[in-house]
């Protein structure tokens, strides 16, 4: 499983400006139609804000992962934004949070998702690549961290 798959370089967007969480999901989200990747944005922003209100998904570092599964897609997609400006995303941990990735994924591809989640918490908890992403300059500099990170399968 390779993270780059699932990490289309059109939804990857630096300095995307948000006023809020729920404003920066919905910009994602808005742009992840905009590409064509996803087709009913309501249900997917529906499942996203109904999955953070059971708990948030701030990992610490820096960086949130907002994940939905839903039946309005056929296959896993992510798209990574970094934010202008640092967010609170969760009451809990009062943690600002400067990436922001969505995952979407259709309902039947549990253990994939599981997987491609897995994969992308260990990419963000590893201190030089995550360093390595808060200073890239460009998409396609994002793009290559990405190529370049192989999880190892457990």
């Amino acid at each position: 499983m390779r993270l780059a798959d699932y990490l289309d370089r059109k939804l990857i967007f630096l300095d995307l400006q948000a006023d809020s969480k729920d404003d920066a999901i919905r910009k994602i989200v808005g742009r992840m139609k905009e590409n064509h990747v996803i087709q009913d944005e309501e249900s997917v922003l529906e499942e996203i804000f109904s999955r953070e209100s059971r708990g948030g998904t701030s990992l610490g570092n820096g960086v949130a992962i907002p994940h939905a599964r839903v039946k309005t897609v056929d296959r896993i997609v992510m798209a990574m934004a970094r934010l202008s400006e640092t967010l609170t995303f969760s009451a809990d941990d009062r943690q600002p949070v400067r990436f922001v990735f969505v995952l979407v994924t259709p309902l039947e591809k549990l253990n994939e998702y599981l997987k491609v989640l897995a994969g992308l918490s260990k990419f963000l908890k590893d201190r030089k690549l995550l360093k390595r992403l808060f200073a890239v300059d460009s998409v396609a500099a994002a793009g290559e961290l990405f190529e370049t990170f192989a999880p190892r399968e457990q």
